[in-house]
């Protein structure tokens, strides 16, 4: 029984608040919304984009720190040196996440060819995929969470995808401070979808630190190589003996620092791992700190990048210009490619489905 002179310690409930974040080329006001539980977490997520901007996660002291990139207001992600660069801070992306060999898809016996983004290459979505979007937000709040549901409609041929696609984003804060990301999207028209978040952590709280101390662990036997343009060569490969082996927890720089083709060509880890049906499928541990992320999905797929292509080209949160390896990338997610590799689970979206996806993230400190 408990004491009854000791006073129980009840969790508190999450709260919600918002306030302008800036102003789009366009004059549109950008709202940034934060959820949060006091001394434990706070979350902020914006329209534009429906973009993770901060994660405050406490230390092993109790130290509130942000530990993922971005920016301090909206012009940031708005300048040019960032928007060259095509790292996708916090970004949802989509309609398709990472490359499409050759640009293109079929469907039906009709290829689609897609508009080049980066250099000759369709990235992302494309030249105005839904990370520059400027979605809808909805609020909400529960007896044990708060969270915002962000809203696009995507039109019929936008970056030459096929299909009106509705698609909504739920950033929900628990009561124990697990934060969930879920996407739901139909269409109108059979498309393909894979859409993800996009990103940088780095729980260390300083953004100069490189994450290769962080300790790292993924559930998975098998991750997909990647051929000189970062396309899936189509084989999934076991880890074993190779660098891509996380099945139990190990510092970055152990791994990342080998001698191996796939690393040469990626310029450190950016591959997509085949995950277990688990309840844990990787964890993010930062020893100098104590903070853990451990991260849960439904997607089949884990795009990890180790923000190889990051070169101080920018300045972002406190003026700091984020460097190579200033953070890493956990992207839930379809395999790459899928809708040109028949083997990987399919990408395809029909009209009358619901496509489906959900993450959750819960932090924790280990003293």
């Amino acid at each position: 029984m408990p004491d009854p002179g000791k006073e129980i310690k009840q969790p508190m409930s999450p709260q919600l608040e918002s306030k302008t974040f800036g102003v789009s080329p366009k004059g549109d006001e950008i709202t940034l919304f934060s959820l949060f539980i006091k001394d434990q977490i706070k979350v902020s997520v914006m329209n534009y984009g429906a973009t993770w901007t901060h994660l405050l996660l406490p230390d092993r002291n109790g130290k509130m720190e942000d530990t993922v990139l971005g920016f301090d207001d909206l012009e940031g992600y708005l300048q040019k040196d960032y928007q060259d660069n095509y790292c996708y801070i916090g970004s949802t992306v989509g309609r398709v996440a990472g490359r499409l060999s050759g640009n293109q898809f079929t469907i039906d016996d009709k290829t689609y060819h897609l508009p080049p983004n980066q250099g000759e290459t369709h990235l992302h979505g494309g030249i105005e995929g839904w990370d520059k979007k400027i979605w809808a937000a909805a609020p909400f709040e529960t007896d044990n969470s708060v969270g915002i549901t962000f809203y696009y409609k995507s039109p019929d041929g936008e970056e030459n995808y096929p299909g009106t696609v509705e698609v909504w984003v739920t950033y929900t804060l628990d009561i124990t401070g697990k934060l969930e990301i879920s996407y739901r999207a139909i269409s109108d028209k059979k498309t393909v979808i894979n859409p993800t978040n996009h990103s940088y952590f780095n729980l260390s709280g300083d953004f100069s630190q490189s994450i290769e101390a962080h300790e790292f662990f993924v559930d998975t036997d098998h991750y997909l190589p990647i051929n000189e343009n970062s396309l899936p060569t189509g084989e999934v490969a076991h880890v074993a003996g190779t660098p891509f082996d996380f099945r139990t927890p190990k510092p970055i720089s152990e791994q990342i620092h080998k001698k191996d083709e796939q690393l040469k060509l990626a310029g450190g880890i950016d591959h997509c791992f085949a995950l277990k049906e688990s309840e844990t499928c990787a964890t993010l541990f930062h020893p100098g700190t104590g903070r853990k992320l451990t991260l849960s999905t439904t997607a089949p797929g884990l795009q990890v990048y180790t923000s190889n292509y990051l070169n101080q080209s920018f300045a972002g949160k406190g003026g700091v210009k984020f460097d190579r390896r200033a953070a890493i990338c956990l992207e839930t997610q379809h395999f790459p490619d899928a809708a040109n590799q028949p083997e990987f689970p399919s990408t395809l979206l029909l009209p009358g489905e619901v496509f489906q996806s959900r993450t959750v993230f819960a932090f924790s400190v280990e003293k």
